[in-house]
């Protein structure tokens, strides 16, 4: 005979019922997905692009949600402020999801431990880690963080139907800035899922682009921080990895998070027997694509005005910053465990220089690597990339933090008005 509902222990009542609450709402929530409560509308030169996403803090844990209120709350425009409402409503209704998918997987993840030590590929904005990624995840042994485990971070072992319910009702077929796929199972950043989850990701330059500085110091740099910011970014990382690693039955993650370029010895700290694939190009091209994605973002997702001269500043000075903290920081990556490349070689060679990867990291699979890489190489042939177009003014101005740089990698400046470039990666 089944037990009463209220001789149950505790946490089984609390499951059972957020199961039968969940249930109730299953069809609200995906009415809500259909409507202009999700929307997330681009204003600006762009306000007719099609892309119409909820706000990635729809999905936030209502701890970190309030936490960031707390935290930037005075930063908040005053015609934010209804969004904030709508996002502290949907928040505050779907604490049972977190609660159900904590109750049910909570316990499992926490014993879970990764396969092998990730392979990390890092480079700044822009550099062509993207490229990187893909090739690489062309070999089955890997799996990755993507826009599933983005889009509800707390959830998505639970929910997937709901995510993929609305995304695929809302995600185009590309990016509105290029023709790079985009889709729910798409590889993405790290910090994307971490904006959900902690205060101390890198998305905060988006949502608050007056201060991007002060909070890319913080969130990548990590300096001016507390110790425990430090490590709640560190708990909610490792947190974040294993449960992806649980979802894709303990492959090995291969990770793209640009972010982490500046975190070398607190990743290290967690993994010190990782593997680092470093991807570097031509700074002037890296700069202008920057300043270009990251005014896109800002569109969607930032909760205050911003000016543009001021968002090409900032660039230029994270772009010296966080490749001075490599060049201080990549001596404590032991040598066999970091391979360093152009993006120009990449894409010129690439079955060679990925072939050197598996080599140097002696990754035993090559053999079934090599046949599914030449298929996707043969597969972008023909792409046609961007062009920038730079004047004597731009170049002026961005010449003290990029020419120093440049120098260390062996770029010399734009000979050129026009030049090539890659197009934008997603996970900034």
């Amino acid at each position: 005979m089944p037990e009463s509902f209220e001789s149950l222990p505790f946490n089984q009542r609390l499951l059972a019922a957020s199961g039968k609450f969940l249930a109730r709402i299953r069809y609200h929530l995906l009415q809500r997905g259909r409507g202009v409560f999700f929307a997330t509308r681009p204003t600006g030169p762009n306000k007719h692009n099609r892309m119409k996403l909820p706000h990635i803090l729809y999905f936030s844990t209502l701890r970190n949600w309030l936490q960031l209120l707390w935290r930037y709350g005075r930063q908040f425009d005053a015609a934010q402020w209804p969004r904030a409402l709508r996002i502290t409503l949907f928040v505050t209704a779907t604490i049972p999801i977190r609660v159900f998918e904590r109750l049910r997987f909570g316990s499992a993840i926490r014993r879970h431990r990764l396969s092998e030590s990730p392979v990390f590929i890092i480079g700044h904005w822009r550099s062509g880690t993207t490229n990187m990624h893909n090739l690489m995840l062309q070999d089955p042994q890997f799996t990755s963080v993507t826009m599933l485990h983005c889009a509800i971070p707390s959830g998505f072992l639970t929910w997937e139907w709901l995510a993929r319910r609305i995304l695929s009702r809302r995600l185009p077929k590309s990016r509105p800035m290029d023709a790079v796929p985009l889709g729910i199972d798409e590889p993405m950043s790290e910090d994307f899922a971490l904006a959900g989850l902690t205060h101390m990701s890198h998305y905060l330059n988006y949502f608050f682009p007056q201060i991007a500085e002060q909070t890319f110091r913080e969130t990548v740099l990590f300096e001016g921080v507390r110790s425990q910011d430090v490590a709640h970014w560190s708990d909610h990382y490792e947190y974040l990895l294993r449960k992806v690693s649980y979802a894709s039955d303990g492959k090995r993650l291969l990770l793209k998070n640009p972010p982490n370029l500046g975190r070398v010895p607190e990743v290290l700290n967690r993994y010190p027997d990782a593997k680092f694939i470093h991807v570097y190009r031509n700074p002037w091209l890296v700069h202008a694509s920057s300043v270009k994605l990251m005014q896109r973002f800002i569109e969607t997702l930032a909760f205050q005005s911003h000016d543009p001269a001021a968002i090409e500043d900032f660039i230029s000075r994270r772009y010296a910053a966080i490749m001075n903290k490599w060049f201080a920081d990549r001596d404590l990556i032991p040598r066999e465990n970091l391979i360093e490349l152009r993006h120009e070689d990449i894409t010129a060679r690439p079955m060679e220089v990925v072939e050197t990867i598996y080599q140097q990291f002696g990754l035993p699979t090559w053999p079934t690597m090599q046949p599914r890489l030449k298929a996707y190489a043969d597969s972008l042939a023909g792409y046609r990339n961007n062009e920038y177009t730079f004047d004597a003014e731009y170049l002026k101005r961005i010449e003290p933090h990029i020419g120093p740089v440049a120098e260390q990698l062996r770029y010399s400046g734009p000979q050129q008005s026009s030049v090539r470039s890659l197009p934008a990666e997603n996970g900034l």
